[in-house]
């Protein structure tokens, strides 16, 4: 397999695997996470806060509130969504990458712990995350951020749920966000793509991972019902702000990434984009790259840029 396509080698050596979304399965898996995170050093320095929310329907869930030390108020926040399928918790990596988000671009950082699939499918996690974006946004003067300097984002599912998040607080008149930060995002149910076809043996992540994760997001729903906001990439994209798209080389959600990039620009919502080769999805998971620490620049200078005030 690492012949058949052109992977980088420290990627390539990542196996293939092709997921099963049943409950025990992820509960290994979430366990098996948890104690890598417990495990792990942190290096930067934050003032950390755990806090427990309530969502629409009654449930809850926690959001970790990170905030730079000396950082001047009011300041800018990141809500921040991790990947994971919708049914996999955070890796130790979403949290190094937040803070490094929170200290670089010098930011709050609010990072949700969403419920998961398959127990929790949509929208119990999506709830949560527009939940936790109306609590920043009722509570911005405790907790010293700008209101007119809020950015949402997330890598793969997590994607999804900041590119859902920002549609829906465009259409309820929640808050004027600036700008969202899109990391190789799941956007298309369809799974109708090249890429979202073509690429099922490619390593960590592939096709039929996909639609099988799809299959268990949505599995309240009727096959072909589209709920508003599960699949963002096929949402009204009008008024969104300004965006950050980064894609994989070598990721069955590529085609779906560029499809939102050029139906985004198609809208007049001005875009970055950052198209990575040689890349899977998942690839800054190996931090060491020098692929990896340039999309992490590239980030960290979009954030930079959401975050100063534009002239009108």
């Amino acid at each position: 397999m690492p012949g058949k396509y052109n992977i980088h080698p420290d990627f390539a050596k990542i196996p293939s695997i092709t997921f099963r979304f049943s409950a025990p399965i992820m509960w290994l898996i979430n366990s098996l996470m948890k104690m890598q995170r417990k495990f792990a050093r942190r290096e930067l320095a934050l003032d950390c806060k755990t806090l427990a929310l309530a969502s629409a329907d009654g449930g809850h869930f926690d959001v970790l509130v990170m905030t730079p030390h000396n950082l001047d108020k009011p300041a800018p926040a990141l809500l921040y969504y991790h990947g994971g399928a919708f049914a996999m918790s955070c890796a130790s990596m979403h949290i190094d990458s937040c803070e490094r988000y929170a200290n670089d671009a010098g930011c709050v950082v609010v990072f949700v712990d969403y419920r998961l699939g398959p127990k929790y499918p949509f929208p119990n996690g999506f709830d949560d995350c527009y939940a936790a974006l109306a609590w920043v946004v009722r509570e911005a003067g405790r907790l010293g951020v700008d209101i007119s300097r809020i950015a949402v984002g997330g890598d793969s599912a997590g994607g999804a749920l900041a590119a859902g998040v920002a549609q829906k607080a465009r259409d309820e008149k929640l808050v004027a966000l600036c700008g969202q930060l899109l990391i190789y995002p799941v956007l298309d149910n369809t799974c109708s793509t090249p890429s979202a076809t073509e690429f099922v043996d490619v390593p960590l992540w592939n096709a039929i991972s996909n639609r099988r994760m799809w299959a268990m997001y949505l599995s309240r729903y009727r096959q072909g019902e589209l709920p508003p906001y599960a699949a963002p990439g096929l949402g009204q994209l009008q008024g969104l702000p300004l965006s950050y798209v980064e894609t994989a080389e070598f990721d069955p959600l590529r085609d779906e990434g560029r499809n939102y990039i050029g139906a985004l620009r198609a809208q007049g919502v001005e875009v970055i984009v950052n198209e990575t080769r040689q890349t899977i999805h998942g690839y800054d998971g190996v931090a060491t790259n020098a692929i990896a620490q340039k999309s992490m620049l590239e980030r960290i200078r979009f954030l930079q840029q959401a975050f100063t005030p534009r002239v009108s």
